[in-house]
């Protein structure tokens, strides 16, 4: 393999994996179901992946991802056709183009919340993942960590607000 080739491999990894809940986010909001979504995600992962020397470095690698993924969310749909809880096709295509106008909101906040998450305190980012990551409750962390359940759901409440007023501002700043 040539050096400019694993150079292209590496840049399509890389594009590939920091847009993946991007991807996810597209299929989900095409599809509704996160079961069919985790399907179509792999098929799509699959097919961009035996497309990567057809991507062109710098000419924007979300929305290319997306025309795949469209495909990949069709042909799903042209399998599941005799399944009654599937969407029409023409229903999935208007989904789609809702997602597509949309998609550069989503890799947009995804980043800006990557960015707010960052310049978060070390503390706030532990709560964050003591509730989604670990699945703990209120009740559970409020015990966990010595606290009121009322001073738990408050701090949370405060740091919902920051992340919010920041990928705000840096949206506004993206914007501008």
């Amino acid at each position: 393999m040539a050096r400019g080739d694993e150079q292209h491999l590496d840049d399509f990894v890389r594009l590939l994996t920091v847009h993946q809940v991007d991807i996810q986010a597209f299929i989900m909001s095409s599809l509704g179901d996160y079961a069919d979504t985790a399907d179509v995600l792999q098929a799509t992962n699959m097919a961009l992946w035996k497309k990567a020397n057809q991507f062109i470095p710098g000419s924007g690698f979300v929305p290319w991802s997306f025309k795949v993924a469209k495909f990949e969310i069709l042909a799903f749909l042209r399998t599941r056709r005799r399944d009654r809880h599937v969407f029409s096709p023409e229903l999935v295509e208007m989904m789609i183009s809702v997602a597509e106008e949309r998609s550069q909101t989503f890799a947009s906040r995804s980043d800006a919340l990557r960015q707010c998450m960052k310049k978060m305190s070390e503390q706030n980012r532990e709560f964050l993942r003591i509730r989604y990551a670990q699945d703990q409750n209120i009740k559970q962390i409020a015990e966990k960590t010595g606290r009121s359940i009322e001073s738990v759901k408050s701090l949370y409440h405060r740091i919902r607000k920051a992340i919010e007023r920041c990928v705000e501002r840096r949206m506004a700043q993206e914007a501008s």
